[in-house]
C-alpha cells in the first residue's frame, strides 16, 4: 500500500466529521497533544527519532525537507538535555494550531477536503475514494477503509495504521467513527500494543492529556468594569462609531470587560484581534447562539432559523443556503439585477441636481433588487413600514433596548400585518402556474426544501425566511452602499479609477460573468473591502457560553451571555496600520491586511454571513452602474459623517447627497 500522505494528514482526515463540518469534539489540549504526537510519529517513520521507556532521542540529524518536521527536529537537536516523549509533546504543543491550519490548507489545495464558508470542512468523496495507486495518487478515502479493516478483521495493520489508531484511541474518537462492541475495543487495545514507537507516543499523549508535566493551576483574572457614562468623553461615542469606541476600550482595559450601563445592566464584552482569533477557532465548542435568538424566533413563530442553530443542523442549513446565495446563482441573475438598477434610477428621476436621502434611497435601491431577485415580489410600497417593524423587533428582542410590550402597540401590530401581506404576495407569485418557465430563485428553493423535508424546513419558518430575510438584507446591504457612496464624495481619484473599470466593463454592452476578471474589478473590490472595514454594518454578535472556558486568563462561566465586538479589530494598529485612514492599498497582494481574523465584517467562525459572496458581487455591480452614470457631493459639502449605531451601524438619516453631474445617459 502506498502512503503519499503523512500521519498528521491522515489523522486530520480521520477526525473530520462530515455531519458537523469540523473535527469530532476533541478538546483543545487533547487535540494539540495528539497532533504533535502525529508529527513525532512522522519523524519516527522517516528514521529521524526513536524512543525508549525513558527518553526520545535523535538518530539522524539530516533535514527531511518538510518545514514542520524540520522545525521539530531542530528544536530536539538544539536541546542538549535528554528529555522524554511527554516533555516534547507538551513543549511543542504551542505549534499545534498552526500545524492544523497548514495541513487543512494543504488538504484543501490537494482537493482531498472541501472548505465551506464559516470555516467548515468536509471530505471530498470524489477524490477521497480514488485508487491510491492510480495516476492521481490520492489515498485519502482508503484511510477509513484501512482502519476499518484493521479493527474489524484479523489482518496485521501497517505501522502507519497502528500509529493512527493509537492516536485516535487516546483522543477517544474511534467510538464516534465506528460502531464498536467489547470485542472491538479489545482488538483496538491489541493493535495499540503492536509497535513500540506507537506505544511510546500514544502513552506520552495520554499522560499529557491526563496529567500534564507542567499542569497550571486554574487562574481567573478579575474582569474590569467599564462605565458607559465614562465613555462619553470619547470622540467615537458621539460619532456613533461602536467599532472604534470598543477598540479604544479594549486597548485600555484589555480584551474582556464588563460594560456597565446607566440603567444598571452589565454586559460582558470581548474585543480585539486575539479575541477574534480565539472565537474563530473555539466558538463552535464553547458557545451557542440559540439561547439569545430564541425570543426572536418565538416572535416569528419559527423554529430552527439559521441564526439560532448550532452544530450539525446549522451546518446542514448553511450548505443549503450557500447554494441559494452562491456566486453562480448571482451571475445567473446578473442581467436582471442590471435591469432593475437602471429601472430604479430612471423611476426615481436621478439626474444632475437630484437630492438623495442616503439611508432611505440606498436601502430602497437594494430592496428593489433583492426582493425581485430572491422572491419575485415587489415590496417598495411596504418597505418603509417593514423597516420600522424590523428595527422595532431588533431593538426589542436582539438589542433589548425596548420593552416587549412595544411589539404589541397598534403601530407594530399594523406593521406585522404588512409583513404578512408581503408574504401573501410572495405565495401568490409562486404557484406552479406562476413559476412555470421562470428561473429558480430563493423562494423556489425554500419551498422545494419544505416539500422534500418539512421537518428540516417547516412552513412556520417562511414568515422570516421569505418575508423578513429579504428586508434585512436590503437594510444591511443598503447601508453598506450608503457608506460607499459617502466615501465616493471624499475620494475622487478612487472614483475616477472605478469609473474607468465600469466603462471598460460596459463599453461593449452589458458584461457577462466572464468579463468580471480579478484585473477588471481590482480597484472597486479593494474599495468595497475598505468600506466594509471602516463601516461594518453588523459590528457585534451575541452568544451564550455553553461550556466552561478561559480566554487570556479570564474565566467565562457557563450560561453567561457575551457580546463579541469582532469589528473592534478593524481599528487595531496590530492588524491595520494607521487604522483611521481610508486606504484601499491595504488589500494589495503585498500587504493583504484582510487575510487575518482581524478583518471580520461578515462575522466570525461558524456564524459568518452565508451570503457574503453574493453581497459583494451585488454591491460591486451596483457601484459600477452608479459611477458609470453619476457624480455625487454631500449636502452641505462640509458635512461630517455621523453614524447611527442602533440597531445596526448605518449612515445617519440626516446625510443628504446631491447628484453633482450625470456623466453618462441611462440607456433608453
Amino acid at each position: 500500500m502506498k502512503h503519499s500522505l503523512s500521519i498528521t494528514e491522515e489523522f486530520i482526515l480521520m477526525i473530520i466529521n462530515d455531519e458537523t463540518g469540523y473535527f469530532y469534539q476533541v478538546t483543545g489540549w487533547d487535540l494539540n497533544c495528539a497532533v504533535v504526537g502525529s508529527v513525532l510519529a512522522d519523524l519516527s517513520l522517516q528514521s529521524r527519532i526513536d524512543t525508549d521507556a525513558d527518553s526520545l532521542f535523535v538518530v539522524d540529524t539530516r533535514e527531511t525537507g518538510n518545514q514542520i518536521l524540520d522545525m521539530f527536529l531542530k528544536e530536539i537537536i538544539n536541546d542538549k538535555q535528554q528529555r522524554n516523549t511527554q516533555y516534547w509533546i507538551e513543549r511543542l504543543s504551542i505549534h499545534a494550531e498552526s500545524i492544523i491550519d497548514q495541513h487543512l490548507n494543504h488538504l484543501v489545495n490537494t482537493k482531498l477536503i472541501r472548505h465551506h464558508e464559516g470555516d467548515f470542512y468536509t471530505i471530498n468523496q470524489a477524490m477521497a475514494y480514488s485508487d491510491s495507486d492510480n495516476n492521481d495518487g490520492n489515498p485519502g478515502g482508503f484511510i477509513k477503509q484501512r482502519i476499518n479493516e484493521a479493527i474489524f478483521t484479523d489482518i496485521i495493520p501497517s505501522p502507519e495504521d497502528i500509529l493512527i489508531i493509537s492516536l485516535l484511541n487516546v483522543c477517544d474518537v474511534l467510538r464516534f467513527i465506528f460502531e464498536l462492541d467489547e470485542d472491538h475495543e479489545k482488538r483496538i487495545q491489541q493493535i495499540c500494543q503492536m509497535e513500540l514507537i506507537s506505544r511510546s507516543i500514544a502513552e506520552a499523549v495520554k499522560q499529557s492529556i491526563v496529567s500534564p508535566l507542567s499542569k497550571k493551576l486554574p487562574v481567573s483574572k478579575k474582569i474590569p468594569p467599564v462605565y458607559l457614562v465614562g465613555l462619553m468623553c470619547n470622540r467615537f461615542f458621539w460619532q456613533g462609531n461602536i467599532p472604534a469606541l470598543m477598540a479604544d476600550v479594549a486597548k485600555k482595559h484589555g480584551p474582556i470587560f464588563h460594560l456597565k450601563t446607566p440603567n444598571g445592566k452589565t454586559l460582558l464584552c470581548m474585543a480585539g484581534p486575539n479575541v477574534n482569533r480565539w472565537v474563530h477557532r473555539n466558538a463552535r465548542k464553547v458557545m451557542t447562539s440559540g439561547v439569545y435568538f430564541r425570543q426572536l424566533e418565538k416572535e416569528f413563530g419559527a423554529s430552527g432559523l439559521i441564526t439560532s442553530l448550532d452544530g450539525s443542523d446549522h451546518f446542514r442549513l448553511r450548505k443549503v443556503m450557500g447554494s441559494v446565495y452562491s456566486e453562480k446563482k448571482f451571475f445567473s441573475r446578473l442581467d436582471y439585477i442590471i435591469q432593475l438598477t437602471r429601472g430604479f434610477m430612471a423611476e426615481q428621476k436621478w439626474k444632475k441636481g437630484t437630492e438623495l436621502s442616503v439611508q432611505k434611497d440606498m436601502r430602497l435601491l437594494i430592496n428593489m433588487q433583492m426582493t425581485n431577485v430572491t422572491v419575485s415580489t415587489d415590496s417598495q410600497d411596504l418597505f418603509d413600514e417593514l423597516v420600522k417593524w424590523k428595527e422595532g423587533a431588533s431593538n426589542t428582542f436582539v438589542g433589548h433596548l425596548l420593552p416587549r410590550w412595544w411589539m404589541k402597540t397598534p403601530a407594530m401590530k399594523r406593521r406585522y400585518k404588512l409583513l404578512l401581506q408581503f408574504i401573501q404576495r410572495i405565495e401568490q407569485n409562486h404557484t406552479p402556474f406562476q413559476r412555470s418557465g421562470q428561473q429558480r430563485e430563493l423562494a423556489d428553493d425554500l419551498i422545494s426544501m419544505h416539500h422534500s423535508d418539512p421537518q428540516f424546513m417547516p412552513e412556520q419558518n417562511f414568515p422570516f425566511l421569505l418575508g423578513a430575510a429579504p428586508i434585512l438584507q436590503s437594510i444591511y446591504l443598503g447601508d453598506v452602499l450608503g457608506f460607499s457612496i459617502y466615501e465616493m464624495t471624499r475620494n475622487p481619484d478612487i472614483v475616477r479609477r472605478i469609473r474607468e473599470e465600469a466603462n471598460a466593463l460596459f463599453e461593449r454592452g452589458d458584461p457577462t460573468a466572464e468579463d468580471f476578471t480579478p484585473e477588471s474589478i481590482d480597484v472597486c473590490k479593494r474599495f468595497i473591502l475598505e468600506c466594509l472595514r471602516l463601516y461594518p454594518v453588523v459590528p457585534l454578535q451575541v452568544r451564550t457560553i455553553s461550556n466552561q472556558c478561559t480566554l487570556e486568563g479570564y474565566s467565562l462561566p457557563v450560561g453567561q451571555q457575551v457580546h463579541i465586538i469582532q469589528s473592534a479589530a478593524h481599528y487595531s494598529e496590530e492588524c491595520f496600520p494607521d487604522p483611521y485612514k481610508f486606504d484601499i492599498d491595504r488589500y494589495l497582494p503585498e500587504r493583504a491586511e484582510h487575510r487575518n481574523h482581524g478583518y471580520s465584517p461578515y462575522g466570525l467562525g461558524t456564524h459568518m454571513c452565508v451570503g457574503f459572496n453574493w453581497m459583494q458581487w451585488q454591491l460591486m455591480v451596483t457601484i459600477f452602474l452608479i459611477l458609470r452614470h453619476y457624480d455625487f457631493e454631500t449636502l452641505p459639502k462640509s458635512h461630517r459623517l455621523q453614524l447611527n449605531p442602533l440597531p445596526t451601524l448605518s449612515v445617519s438619516r440626516k446625510l443628504k447627497l446631491k447628484i453633482a453631474d450625470q456623466v453618462c445617459e441611462l440607456p433608453a
